[in-house]
């Protein structure tokens, strides 16, 4: 009966460390978690057929190949941590302690140094420690802590409610195989039935739960290929519309002509030769709309890979010109958008090309608001609080219903009518600016006014630098003087 638990656990990560790499493909991640896989299946099948042999010659051997797959085990572990907690850094630490681990198998496979031969129990044979053993132990106890501080490093830094919940599932699971830990004791000489396989599984079991709770985003990144395959056919069709508008106005002025000298027969509608001549325009504009949805989409599905270590200083009003004179405003829309003086020198720590994104977002929402009720429009200002530059994007549209307003940065929240929003934009909002260390709200009065205000942190050699106000001026004051254009 002892042997049941080692060979359900060994079958189990067979199948599951095969189904992993056979689904999620060869990545980072998916390696060192089918490695811990095949290394947990190897050490729990050997422990099945230990547990129930009678030859002290097979049980030598079985001995000797079951332990060699656990020198290993802690360092796959450590090595799958390296990758969820993306600390490249750490690779000379995993080479050596994969090195380490090689020589104690060696040392294993030679000498009775590692494993001093096995002890009869109850339940079977078991390995009895060698003088070098604990070095294993020990630097089974330095990866685990090791593991565990880049967890909790990774989680702290983390700005993202997705990315804190798959490392705190990586640090329970990290908790439960420290537990694996007990098995030591009995190859010391403590008699017990080793309780290992069942902290393993478990521990090896949250991570498969983090593994395909995670991989439910397949689809997303199904949807980051297509994006990226239909820039080129997007930028061909901006070609071809710049070609008829420059085209197209001749072509119609020789028709009009030949109508006019009764060559052929006038057979358009009335009003379609005008509405030819902005068909070039019409066109260009959806393929810059639909371009800069596709950037969007593909910035998203690259944001939890953005380095905050390599952030750089950018100014907010050149984000905001870079906004205005990209964004694909249909005619009379930009009219309506008026920006209050921004101060060039004032400075945010991150990402310009995702910030003229965000602010894309916020345009598209708040154009989206007023034309539901044909008055409206938008102020744009930025100033500088405490450590923080601080960008306020105001509309007069018809606002946001009290019930409504506390889920607009949930993903896939919509109020549109299905097939004008997907409910994702303000969530990438959220996304961008909790990565950068930074914090989106919004603030709404039905029929009066809505306020999103972007925090974006200052760059830190600019942090102890705080800005003076004007004699007789409050930083209050100046904030609404900034939203006169």
């Amino acid at each position: 009966m002892y042997v049941i638990l080692p060979a359900f656990v060994s079958a189990m990560f067979l199948g599951f460390g095969l189904y992993v790499l056979l689904t999620e493909g060869i990545t980072r991640l998916s390696v060192p978690f089918a490695l811990m896989c095949m290394t947990t299946f190897a050490w729990q099948g050997t422990w099945a057929f230990l547990f129930q042999t009678s030859s002290p010659e097979l049980a030598h051997v079985l001995v000797k190949s079951g332990y060699l797959f656990i020198l290993f085990l802690p360092t796959t572990f450590y090595h799958f941590v390296t990758e969820v907690a993306e600390r490249r850094r750490e690779r000379p630490l995993l080479i050596a302690s994969y090195a380490l681990s090689l020589v104690l198998a060696i040392l294993l496979l030679t000498t009775g140094d590692v494993v001093a031969g096995f002890g009869r129990y109850f339940f079977g044979d078991y390995p009895k420690a060698g003088t070098l053993h604990p070095v294993h132990v020990l630097q089974t106890l330095l990866l685990a802590a090791r593991s565990g501080w880049l967890l909790l490093a990774a989680r702290r830094h983390a700005r993202v409610r997705e990315k804190r919940r798959r490392l705190d599932l990586c640090l329970l699971s990290l908790c439960v195989y420290s537990l694996a830990a007990a098995d030591y004791a009995v190859n010391y000489g403590y008699v017990f039935y080793p309780p290992g396989a069942i902290f393993i599984a478990t521990s090896l079991g949250i991570l498969a739960v983090t593994i395909i709770r995670y991989g439910l985003m397949r689809p997303f990144l199904l949807a980051a290929t297509v994006a990226h395959e239909v820039t080129t056919p997007l930028a061909t069709i901006g070609l071809h519309a710049e070609e008829l508008a420059r085209a197209l106005p001749e072509v119609l002025h020789g028709y009009q002509l030949a109508v006019k000298h009764r060559l052929c027969a006038d057979n358009l509608y009335p009003g379609q030769s005008e509405r030819l001549a902005s068909l070039a325009a019409a066109i260009r504009r959806q393929v810059d709309s639909t371009s800069a949805v596709v950037e969007m989409s593909l910035a998203s599905f690259t944001l939890d890979r953005l380095d905050r270590e390599s952030v750089a200083p950018h100014s907010i009003r050149h984000c905001v010109d870079t906004a205005l004179d990209r964004f694909p405003f249909a005619p009379g829309e930009k009219s309506r958008v008026s920006v209050a003086p921004i101060d060039p020198s004032l400075h945010f720590s991150g990402s310009d090309s995702l910030i003229v994104f965000v602010i894309f977002n916020l345009l598209k929402n708040a154009l989206y608001a007023i034309k539901t009720t044909g008055v409206g429009k938008i102020a744009i200002s930025a100033h500088r609080e405490g450590n923080f530059c601080v960008l306020r994007f105001s509309d007069s549209g018809p606002g946001i219903a009290p019930d409504v307003l506390p889920h607009i940065f949930d993903a896939f929240y919509s109020t549109k009518s299905h097939g004008r929003g997907a409910g994702m934009g303000l969530a990438f909002c959220r996304r961008v600016a909790e990565m950068l260390g930074g914090s989106i709200s919004c603030e709404s009065s039905p029929g009066v006014q809505t306020t999103f205000t972007l925090r974006l942190p200052v760059p830190k050699s600019e942090a102890d630098r705080a800005p003076r106000d004007p004699p007789g001026e409050s930083r209050r004051s100046r904030a609404g003087r900034d939203y006169v254009s």
